[in-house]
């Protein structure tokens, strides 16, 4: 319980906590005292979590509209559910609100996702699906051990990658926001550079995935130049954000040979499979990625598993006791850098 000022009177105020998820919400509601009230929607909308948010502190979301953030006028933190904050109302935030996400928290399962994409794609897996059904062969495929793997975005999951892609014998380098001999070091990478170095990593690696995080900085990072910077054997992963891909550029490079090919867990109409975020029913992307033989697409889900971790929802956990006891939270977003 926390005291609030009501004109010369000093009342108690239970702090209140909105989750868009509703299952997300049993799961925090299980493991915060009583004292803190707990509230979910039963549609999602967005005139629903407007009249919802009107007086609580704290909404926890996976992804919110600027219409509900504005409705918030007593918002204290805006705790994102995983780690990419892209898709959170900035603009439409007050200068004191809070914003943190669950970063680092668990990478290990998109870690795999991604390795599992960079192994279809070395080893053909799709196209010799295809062909078995349709009983044509599809060519060779690649010897991972000694190549190089380049990682754009060297953060929890990228290391991951790194780290797993190391193991089958690949030679791992990197781009970083910032330069780190210790870590580029200890993760025993051939190389490390920052964004300044992208078109170099590229133009060396024979597989590049991407695991950046979607900012100002990063949108439209890898475009028509970036991609014929790369080998014309070399194959690209994204399972990060498509819009650090340019669009066009990419299926030009795919269809025209530019690259050897590429997998993609992310797309340019992100909740393209959402009927609340898409009501037109846009595609995932104007261009027909899936029509390519040399793409393998999935829908965002690549990381997905059975098993559950509580890691992250032990961050947001954490982050409404604090704003309860009127402390920051931790893995602070900086809202200037949106990282």
């Amino acid at each position: 319980m926390r005291y609030k000022c009501g004109g010369s009177h000093l009342y108690l105020s239970a702090l209140k906590v909105l989750v868009v998820n509703p299952g997300l919400a049993e799961r925090i509601r299980e493991r915060l005292p009583g004292d803190i009230e707990v509230v979910a929607p039963e549609t999602g909308t967005d005139d629903e979590l407007a009249g919802l948010a009107g007086d609580v502190e704290v909404i926890v979301a996976t992804r919110l509209s600027p219409a509900v953030a504005r409705a918030a006028r007593g918002l204290r933190l805006l705790q994102k559910t995983g780690a990419g904050v892209d898709d959170m109302p900035f603009d439409a935030l007050r200068e004191e609100t809070w914003v943190a996400n669950t970063s680092g928290s668990n990478p290990l399962p998109l870690a795999e996702g991604a390795v599992a994409l960079v192994l279809a794609l070395a080893k053909k897996v799709v196209q010799r699906h295809r062909g078995f059904l349709e009983g044509r062969g599809a060519g060779r495929g690649v010897l991972l051990c000694g190549r190089k793997a380049g990682i754009v975005g060297y953060g929890s999951i990228g290391r991951e990658v790194g780290r797993l892609l190391a193991c089958m014998g690949m030679r791992v380098l990197a781009v970083k926001r910032s330069r780190d001999p210790g870590l580029a070091a200890s993760m025993c990478l051939e190389y490390l550079g920052t964004p300044e170095d992208l078109t170099y990593v590229l133009s060396e690696s024979d597989f590049v995935v991407v695991t950046a995080p979607l900012t100002p900085e990063t949108r439209g990072m890898i475009g028509e130049e970036e991609l014929r910077a790369m080998k014309p054997s070399a194959y690209l992963v994204n399972v990060a954000r498509a819009a650090i891909i340019e669009e066009e550029p990419l299926y030009r490079a795919l269809s025209e040979g530019w690259i050897a090919g590429a997998a993609l867990d992310v797309w340019w109409t992100p909740h393209f499979w959402d009927p609340l975020w898409n009501m037109e029913g846009k595609p995932a992307s104007v261009y027909p990625f899936w029509e390519l033989p040399n793409v393998v697409c999935t829908p965002h889900s690549v990381g997905s598993t059975g098993s559950r971790s509580d890691a992250g929802l032990n961050i947001m956990v954490e982050n409404i006791l604090r704003v309860n006891r009127g402390e920051p939270p931790i893995n602070q977003v900086d809202k200037r850098l949106r990282y």
